[in-house]
């Protein structure tokens, strides 16, 4: 099958499904609101205002220019932020809408494989985990299916944060009258970075949730959009059942245990009591003090603030809190320092948009917005795919193999080192694998501690309508850090051995 490439028009239709979808501006407004969200959120990530002097007023209501630091004091450099801008939130989100075919099915191994390897070089504000969970997939002894990684304080089976269930939106959208492929979908993207229950489940959960905001009248009264989300929940056993590469992942996932008690079913059933607990306790906190039900989560929490179970559900607790009134909810989750901002905003921003549609979005904020044109197409491109509109791939067309994705790769890796050892001027174009072509808008180099090493930030803007900004250190003019050659090159080795 072939990808199809967001911003190209489809060379064709195929027969509409019967069932009426919600309006496309629904569809619309979820991409942007959650963008926005995630830009709103991103300058009080880390922010501790008793601790922190800022160059912006609190409480942050609007998009403000600000400078990230980057790594520590030998590695670090400062990246500029610009209003609007958003974090690795969006930017894993959009290469999740890439990963979906015409027929609405995610495909794993274009993801795990080509968009988040290639992530790496333009990311900005990846965590940890996803980071480690990327490399890995590029040893061919790792696969989307059997990425069971352990590198330092990380481990596949314990990492059970939100940074899967941040990218899910697109799977929900596609997928708005399938709640079967939607959770199957939902469980696979979880599990290519993130092995825990807790992870899966609030991946799971975010797209219900946004399924729910979507197909539901308004305004739903709080009972029944929970006991919405809690009705696709008790699916879940029957897609794992159903689902033969589910089956096999949860087989690899228990052997080798030493604690029997720890196996995946037993962990599965704990975090699912947990997300049921905070969905049907949300209903006493509305009347509360937000804070209260942050608590209450523990995402105010340093060693839970990030939890896929926690985030997702102080989204839904804020959407239905703020439901008549969006901008003070959005306000709240940006402003509750010592949360993780950024995401909770982009998930309440996404639930906020399929509800009420492009209404509820301030004019300053959605025209401001880092690539509005880009998430309006890919919002259009979804609806299509949803409504069964995008022309189907010709018989035998093959989406590619492991092997092909690496070549491209490595075609990619020429003109990647090229553009950091300075061989490219303002205004040259260059071409992706992910996001086609591209033209070089601006590069900045700055010093590091380390002597001998400079970091570049080189600002991409592609035709398809997506701005990325590469970044690596580089030693004179040697190889970029980011550099995915090596990795690429010793698969390739151990395939032909």
């Amino acid at each position: 099958m072939q990808l199809h490439l967001f911003g190209e028009e489809p060379a064709g239709q195929r027969p509409p499904r019967k069932e009426s979808l919600p309006p496309l501006e629904r569809f619309e407004a979820a991409l942007l609101y959650g963008a926005i969200g995630d830009a709103l959120g991103w300058p009080t990530e880390s922010l501790r205002p008793a601790k922190h002097r800022y160059p912006f007023q609190l409480p942050l209501k609007t998009f403000v220019s600000w400078k990230k630091r980057v790594g520590g004091k030998w590695w670090g450099y400062e990246d500029s932020i610009s209003p609007g801008e958003y974090s690795d939130d969006t930017q894993l989100m959009l290469a999740v809408a890439r990963s979906i075919d015409e027929r609405g099915h995610f495909v794993p191994d274009y993801f795990a494989y080509v968009e988040l390897p290639l992530w790496l070089q333009y990311e900005r504000g990846g965590g940890k985990t996803v980071k480690t969970a990327a490399r890995k997939l590029l040893a061919r002894r790792a696969g989307w299916l059997n990425n069971f990684y352990r590198q330092g304080d990380l481990d596949y089976r314990q990492a059970g944060a939100n940074g899967a269930a941040m990218r899910n939106l697109p799977i929900a959208l596609a997928h708005v009258h399938d709640t079967t492929a939607l959770i199957r979908d939902s469980f696979y993207n979880a599990i290519i970075t993130h092995g825990h229950p807790r992870a899966i489940l609030g991946t799971i959960l975010f797209g219900l949730a946004v399924h729910c905001s979507l197909t539901l009248s308004a305004p739903p009264p709080p009972a029944r959009l929970i006991e919405c989300i809690l009705d696709g929940l008790r699916q879940i056993p029957r897609v794992m059942q159903d689902d033969a590469r589910l089956q096999r992942w949860i087989y690899t996932w228990d052997q080798g245990l030493l604690n029997k008690e720890l196996r995946f079913s037993q962990l599965y059933r704990h975090a699912l009591r947990e997300a049921v607990g905070y969905l049907k306790h949300i209903p006493e906190f509305l009347a509360r003090d937000p804070k209260d039900y942050y608590a209450f989560a523990g995402a105010l929490e340093p060693a839970t603030r990030g939890s896929g179970l926690a985030t997702v559900c102080v989204a839904i607790y804020l959407f239905l809190r703020y439901l008549q009134h969006p901008q003070q909810g959005l306000t709240v989750a940006v402003n509750t320092f010592g949360s993780d901002t950024d995401t909770i905003a982009l998930f309440l921003g996404s639930l906020l948009g399929a509800f009420h549609g492009l209404q509820a979005i301030p004019l300053d904020l959605k025209s401001r917005v880092q690539d509005q044109q880009f998430l309006l197409t890919i919002a259009r491109q979804l609806y299509a795919i949803a409504a069964g509109t995008l022309d189907q791939p010709e018989p035998g067309e093959q989406i590619g193999d492991r092997r092909s994705f690496y070549f491209s790769i490595l075609s990619w890796e020429v003109a990647f080192h090229e553009m950091f050892q300075q061989a490219y001027q303002d205004g040259d174009p260059l071409i992706h694998p992910a996001l086609g072509l591209g033209t070089i808008e601006q590069q900045e180099e700055q010093p590091l501690q380390r002597e001998g090493y400079v970091a570049r930030l080189i600002r991409v803007q592609f035709k398809c309508g997506q701005t990325c900004v590469f970044h690596s250190r580089v030693k004179e003019n040697g190889s970029p850090s980011e550099s995915l050659a090596e990795e690429v090159m010793r698969a390739l080795e151990e395939q032909n051995r």
